[in-house]
């Protein structure tokens, strides 16, 4: 068993490795596995802060967000899941992956190695996010989506050069994002579309369309 810091509720036949961490309050389901090195409920930004002010690095108060994991998760090694953070049911996380505070991933979804979901994003079930894969702050993503490797979901228009309300793109049910794609902010990717590799996404597509290229056009339905 890992080391566990304040009000943590494991279920049945839950392996922890012994250099994990986990912050509570947090909720870990049965027959998950949570592999070494890896930090769950690790405080956002605003939580951090406010533990430093009150002089105590003690995350485990009750101004921090539960976390929830699901049963029969894999979570491997080196991953770091903040507060807030809902994985549902048979979802396999790979190494190194990062996911931000209050994101959702939905059951039976596969994060690959690497892979980074910024906060306040929502992934629905049985996604497959591979190696490399960056989603960024208040993107949805659907049910049945593939992302492919180093493919890019972005929310800034502005790089921060001027004021923005963030919001990152949404791709529909099935959909399909090609390996080092850029989805641009805002943009929405249609039920059942496919982004060709490479691509650069400025503008919305049409439930079904084929798109390639950059910026991407449409090739066929």
């Amino acid at each position: 068993m890992g080391e566990i810091f304040g009000e943590v509720k494991v279920g049945r036949k839950t392996l922890i490795e012994k250099d994990a961490k986990i912050f509570g309050p947090a909720i870990i389901g049965s027959n998950t596995y949570i592999g070494s090195g890896c930090i769950i409920g690790f405080p956002s930004r605003g939580e951090l802060r406010k533990a430093l002010k009150s002089g105590s690095l003690n995350f485990a108060g009750n101004f921090k967000k539960p976390t929830e994991i699901g049963s029969r998760v894999i979570v491997r090694p080196g991953c770091i899941i903040y507060s807030g953070v809902k994985v549902g049911d048979d979802v396999e996380i790979g190494h190194g992956a990062i996911l931000r505070e209050e994101t959702v991933v939905g059951r039976e979804s596969m994060i690959g190695s690497r892979v980074v979901i910024e906060g306040f994003s929502r992934l629905g079930e049985k996604v497959s996010a591979q190696t490399g894969a960056y989603i960024s702050m208040y993107t949805e993503v659907g049910n049945r989506v593939f992302l492919g490797p180093y493919c890019l979901l972005l929310n800034d228009k502005y790089m921060g050069r001027k004021p923005y309300r963030l919001k990152g793109p949404t791709v529909e049910d099935e959909a399909c994002i090609g390996a080092g794609a850029i989805i641009m902010p805002r943009v929405r990717v249609g039920r059942g579309a496919m982004v060709g590799a490479g691509a650069v996404v400025v503008e919305d597509v049409e439930a079904g369309a084929v798109v390639v290229g950059a910026p991407a056009k449409p090739i066929r339905r």
